[in-house]
Formats: structure tokens, sequence, C-alpha cells
């Protein structure tokens, strides 16, 4: 059982992204939690980056985004599946690269995107970047 959280990453209450003091990462996410390897994040952020918005489906084991008929998005992890929206799956993006940054993941030089409202951080390649991020 986990007893202590450091949060990695956090752009509300619902949405966080932790690790406890086994190493597992935490991703809360609205009213879903899923519980990752660390070596799993950078696959998880590397499939978001690669993802635009006329893709039905993409895939990355043991990750699979999924358009729904509505329009909206599915995240899933193993056998557990989160609605997102094309603007989450930004935000999701967001929280993924400064936890990763926080783990010392990227070897990069710390650079912060404009206007972000969380915590600078080492940005990964690619990382698609909401237009109001953009100089």
């Amino acid at each position: 059982m986990c007893r202590k959280l450091t949060i990695l990453a956090r752009d509300s209450t619902n949405r966080i992204i932790a690790q406890c003091e086994h190493g597992t990462i935490h991703l809360y996410w609205t009213r879903a939690a899923i519980f990752l390897h660390p070596a799993e994040l950078l696959p998880l952020l590397a499939l978001i980056q690669c993802w635009k918005p006329d893709f039905e489906k993409a895939r990355s084991e043991p990750f699979l985004i999924v358009r729904q008929l509505d329009g909206s998005l599915k995240l899933w992890y193993r056998e557990i599946g989160v609605r997102l929206s094309q603007s989450d799956l930004y935000d999701l993006a967001a929280l993924l690269w400064h936890a990763a940054a926080r783990l010392k993941l990227f070897d990069l030089e710390p650079l912060t995107p404009p206007n972000h409202p969380l915590e600078a951080s080492r940005p990964v390649n690619c990382v698609l970047l909401r237009p109001e991020w953009r100089n």
C-alpha cells in the first residue's frame, strides 16, 4: 500500500501525476487512476506527441488512443480506458512532460514553454504545443 506520494505535475485537484515510495507513477485524471511503471511515461508521451486530429487510432503497447463516434478520444492503458477531449490530450501531454522532467528522463537543457501554467521543465522533442504556448 502506498503511503507517501510526491507530486510530479498537477494542473488541478483532479489531474495529478505523482510517484509513490515504491517508484510507481500514479496518474489521476478526474475520477480515473492509472498506475504506471516510470519507464512507461515517455512511451505514453511519445504516443500523444504523434497523435494527429485526423487519426482514428494510434497504438504503442500497452497504450491505445481511439477516436469515438462523438469525436472524443479514449486513451486505453491495458484494460483501463479514460475519455478525453483533444484539449485534454494536450493537457495530459503537458503533465507527462513535466513529470518526466521532474524525474530527469530528458537529456535536454531546461526550457519553459511560453505562458504555460505549470512549473519550468525540460521539453521533449516534438511535444504538441497548445496554440497559447507558442510565441
